[in-house]
């Protein structure tokens, strides 16, 4: 094995991008760069200069489509996610590329592989409380899914202490139960029609209304075309505000740790 450096992760990342790309438009799979990706691409035609991931989004419709069929054509490439494994720490989906090795944020910490995310956006409530009450609740079930699997790292003794406690809770469960209950709440207005959606299984807590997606234009990214939202504008704008804005020096910063390694 050889440790993977910054650049070799890029394009490892980019290599597994092309792979959904190219799925997708098989089987009329609908996708789109999200988040940093999109936001790179808009501003940089690229990753962020201090960004190392990629990130994509689907409708739900779309996301079981995928999750349901990807695996049955790949061999290198795989997808995991709660939904395929029950005892799966993440709510949301990632493509492994399985001739690598990552683990984060080091070899103490989860086995994984090189991968890129996709963050699946369900119906948000009509109801702004509803929609907060559901933030609320996947909040609660990520802090008591990140104390499962040990990924809390207080830095403070009473909190030290505190994780302690948790964990002893946390683990009368089983692994990939609080990861379950994420995707359930997510689904909650799956068979309503609503105006909105929202992301129910990461971190962010926007909304945007589904005229976003009525169309798909294609964007540049590292020098290769991929599909962004015909309301991209709207879709950063939800993300970052003022996203052609750049932030502070300091902030400037990754925020992900981990080892990289080619089998």
């Amino acid at each position: 094995m050889h440790e993977v450096d910054i650049n070799e992760l890029k394009e490892l990342q980019i290599s597994i991008l092309d792979v959904v790309d190219a799925f997708c438009r098989s089987h009329k799979i609908k996708y789109w760069l999200d988040s940093g990706t999109l936001l790179g691409a808009v501003r940089h035609q690229g990753y962020i200069p201090w960004d190392d991931d990629i990130d994509i989004g689907m409708l739900r419709k779309d996301y079981d489509k995928f999750l349901a069929i990807f695996n049955n054509e790949n061999n290198r490439y795989k997808v995991i996610s709660n939904e395929i494994s029950s005892n799966c720490y993440y709510p949301y989906a990632k493509v492994l590329d399985t001739n690598t090795i990552l683990y984060e944020p080091d070899e103490n910490g989860i086995k994984l592989s090189i991968n890129i995310d996709i963050f699946v956006y369900d119906n948000a409530p009509n109801n702004k409380e509803k929609c907060i009450e559901m933030y609320n609740r996947r909040d609660l079930y990520n802090f008591l899914n990140l104390g499962q699997f040990g990924i809390l790292n207080p830095n403070i003794w009473y909190k030290k202490i505190a994780k302690q406690i948790l964990r002893c809770f946390v683990l009368l469960f089983p692994k990939g139960y609080f990861s379950s209950k994420i995707v359930k709440n997510s689904k909650k207005y799956k068979h309503l029609e609503t105006v909105s959606v929202g992301n129910f299984t990461s971190i962010t807590r926007m909304t945007c209304n589904k005229r976003v997606f009525d169309s798909f234009i294609l964007v540049e990214f590292e020098g290769k075309k991929y599909p962004a939202p015909v309301g991209y504008d709207e879709w950063l704008t939800q993300f970052y505000g003022d996203y052609m804005q750049l932030p502070p020096v300091e902030k400037r910063v990754s925020h992900h740790s981990f080892k990289a390694y080619m089998k």
